[in-house]
This record gives structure tokens, sequence and C-alpha cells, in this order.
């Protein structure tokens, strides 16, 4: 029975991949058109928005801007980002793939911020095109069609009044669910928890309006908010389980800059999607989160593989030589990087990084981590010791959503350790899941009745 059990999963596992594939290679080439089409839209226009930000102190010559909650934090990669959708000296071909990065020799850069200031005040670029070949780059494809009609102050309201429209729509739909009352109160109080952990600790007043971390988050929230109204609605079936899975796997791989997309996905889709099955397939949810999961794996691996291809057929090999390179140094693989990465540094850039939750409140966000932790523990354990088989079955997977975090943080320890004060944000999904479990297990258990 066991054997054919797994068989039956791995089977399943294999259609869902697939499934994975095809919808990573429409997406994917969807997104080459749409890049190339970016292309030459009115520069100049872009390029006076650019001197405008900067006359109007929405740009600055600052690369990071710590606790600053009006433009945001990461200043660096909007800049990069800006400078990347308007340099394009490439052939059409080359930054469809990939885009120009570092207009300036190392020796002659002075910060990414005021190197943009110098692109555009027309200062002379470096003869030497230096592309970057390590990601799909979908947010400077966004800033390429939107910089010719808007100001960079208007695209950050913009992108900052989407991610609060998705928040604030979860918590409604969770809201609306919880005052239906029925059988699905379990799911939908989980979504109203994780809504609010988001809406307070995914450090939203830093990062909402970026322009490099803006589309990321959007791609996930928007994930969470289908999942909660799928369990507004009764909840989703294998298939649609599985398409989702594969669509949000391609999307976050389209905007992922290693600022935590992928490892929150898989999360989500552990973790999550339990919470947004239909009551006929809650009876085998464990299958089930192994099809979506193998479908969003898929999709990632798909993207990524194509854009290596890619690169490979514009650039050469070369392409591929620099990006395993970028990737040694992210894993902190030895001779790749030769910065410390002992214990003692990884754990002081941990705990720093709790700033990024909220502003200013590093104590009150690692206390609530621990908070959240302890909770969790005490609400796992008291739904297992219940006969309920589904409400083990949430909170096993809830458990192991949060170990899929802690391999990402084992694995990337150098990338974590560099960029903490952002990747941190990761644990938002440790005080939902945990405050989750606990308000679960609180909760009396439900008598068994249809829907």
């Amino acid at each position: 029975m066991q054997r054919q059990y797994l068989h039956r999963v791995a089977r399943n596992a294999a259609g869902a991949a697939l499934i994975g594939v095809l919808v990573a290679a429409a997406l994917f080439s969807a997104f080459c058109a749409l890049n190339y089409a970016s292309l030459d839209r009115n520069l100049p226009t872009a390029r006076q928005a650019i001197r405008d930000a900067f006359a109007a102190g929405t740009l600055q010559d600052v690369d990071w801007l710590p606790g600053n909650t009006d433009i945001g934090r990461h200043q660096f990669n909007d800049c990069l980002i800006l400078d990347m959708s308007i340099d394009q000296r490439g052939t059409p071909a080359q930054m469809m793939v990939s885009p120009l990065q570092w207009p300036f020799d190392n020796g002659n850069s002075l910060g990414m911020c005021r190197d943009l200031r110098r692109v555009v005040d027309g200062q002379p670029l470096a003869p030497r095109l230096q592309y970057y070949h390590r990601y799909i780059h979908g947010q400077t494809m966004l800033a390429r069609y939107l910089l010719p009609h808007l100001s960079v102050a208007a695209i950050r309201h913009l992108y900052f009044g989407l991610i609060t429209i998705v928040v604030t729509a979860g918590l409604a739909a969770a809201m609306i669910g919880l005052a239906r009352g029925g059988a699905r109160r379990v799911q939908h109080l989980f979504w109203l928890i994780a809504f609010l952990a988001f809406s307070r600790w995914f450090g939203l007043e830093s990062y909402g309006q970026s322009l490099g971390h803006a589309p990321s988050d959007f791609v996930l929230l928007a994930y969470m908010l289908f999942l909660a109204l799928a369990s507004l609605r009764g909840g989703i079936g294998r298939s649609t389980a599985i398409v989702s899975a594969g669509l949000f796997g391609a999307a976050t791989m389209a905007f992922e800059f290693l600022t935590g997309g992928i490892p929150l996905g898989l999360a989500l889709i552990v973790g999550g999607l339990p919470f947004a099955l239909r009551s006929d397939v809650e009876a085998d949810t464990q299958a089930c989160v192994i099809e979506a999961l193998t479908a969003f794996c898929a999709a990632v691996t798909t993207c990524i593989l194509l854009k290596i291809l890619l690169a490979i057929w514009v650039f050469g090999l070369e392409s591929l030589w620099e990006s395993l390179h970028y990737l040694g140094v992210r894993l902190g693989v030895p001779g790749a990087v030769a910065e410390d990465l002992g214990p003692i540094r990884f754990a002081k850039a941990i705990v720093k990084g709790f700033d990024s939750l909220g502003t200013g409140l590093l104590l009150m966000n690692g206390l609530m981590i621990a908070l959240a932790i302890g909770a969790g523990a005490w609400g796992a354990t008291r739904l297992h010791k219940r006969g309920d088989r589904d409400a083990r079955t949430r909170a096993r997977l809830l458990l192991l959503s949060n170990a899929v975090i802690l391999l990402w943080i084992a694995v990337f320890r150098e990338h974590m350790i560099v960029h903490a004060w952002f990747m941190d944000r990761m644990f938002t999904w440790t005080i939902a899941s945990g405050f989750g479990l606990y308000a679960i297990a609180l909760l009396p258990r439900d008598r068994p009745q249809a829907g």
C-alpha cells in the first residue's frame, strides 16, 4: 500500500513538473517579447525623469539610507535598475536578454547613485560594456515602460499603493470569511493572521516603494491573496493548485533579485496552500502540496535554464562562467569569497537584520520572532495531540515551511551575512505561521460537517 502511494505521488509530481515547465516556458517567452518591446521607448523623457528625481531629492547620492521610510532604504538597487533601464548601448537582442550594469569602470565609479547622476548628466560612459546576466530583470523591464510616463516618485507611489491594496484585500477576505462562520474558520483565521503579520512585520515602510523589492513582494503577496480568496470561495482543487503554483514560480523568478522571493514562495506553498484547498482535497493535502511544490520548483528551474541558454546563445559561454562565479560567492564556496563567514559574524548579521522587519524596532522584532516560535511550538504540540488528521497535517506543513527558510539561510550564508538587512524579512513568515498555529490551537475542535 505504501509503495503504491509513493508511486502515485511520484507519477503525479512528474505531471506537475511538466505543467510547471510548460507554464514557465510560456511566461518566459512572453517576458522576452515584452522586454524587447520595452527598448528605446522615449529615452530622453526617461532620462529627464531621473534628472528631475535628483533635483527633487527623490533620488539621492547615497546608495543606502537606513531608517528612511520616505524614498526607501535600498537606493542602490533603485539607482541600478534606473541605470539599466536607460543604458541601452547594446544590440536589441543583447538588451532583451541582459541589461547593462556599471556604466563606469571600477576605478572611476563613485557609487551607484552618484554614477546614475553622472549618466543622466551626460558624462562619457565606460567603453567596455558589462552585462548583468544573473537575473531575468523584470524590474528593469517595468522601469523602461513606466519612466517615459511617470516620475520616479509616482512609480514608487504606484508600487506601494498596489502592495497596500493587496494586503488590505487579503485582510478583508479573511475577515469576511470569519464573519460568515462555517467550516472554514480555521483557514480564514490563518489568512487573517498572515496578512496582519505581513502588513506590520514585512518592512513595507522601507521596501514597499522600492523599484527592486516591490515587484517581487507584489508577486508573493498577490499569490497570498489568491489563496485567501480561494479559501473564501470554498477552496481550490489539485489542478488549480498545480497550475497556479507554476505561474507563481515563473512570476517569482521573473522578478527575483535574490531578495527572498524564492524561499518565501516555497514556504508559502508548503505552509499556506493547505489553507486554501477544497474539503474534498484535504484528505490528501500532503500529496497536493508535493505536486504544487514540484510545479513551482520546475517553473523556477525552467526560467533559470532558459535565461542561461539564451545568454549563452547571445553572449557565449562567458556569461555562464560569470553567473557560476557569483553563485559560488553567494554560497560561500571556499576560494570564491575571501571574507569572514564564521558563526559569530553570521549571528551578528542575522540579529542586526531584524531591523528590516520594522524600521527602528530591532529589539521588538527579535522578541516577536522569538515569541512566535514559542507560540507556534506550543500550538503545534497541542494540535498534534488532537485526533484531527487535517489539523495535524496543516500544523506539520507549517513547521516544515519554516525549515525551508532555515535551509535557505544555511545554504546562502554569504548572501545572508552581507544582505541580512533585507533578507531577514523572510522571518515575517515565521511570525505569521507561529501565531497562526497558536491561534488555531486555541479554537475548539470542529465538528464534522459538510463543506
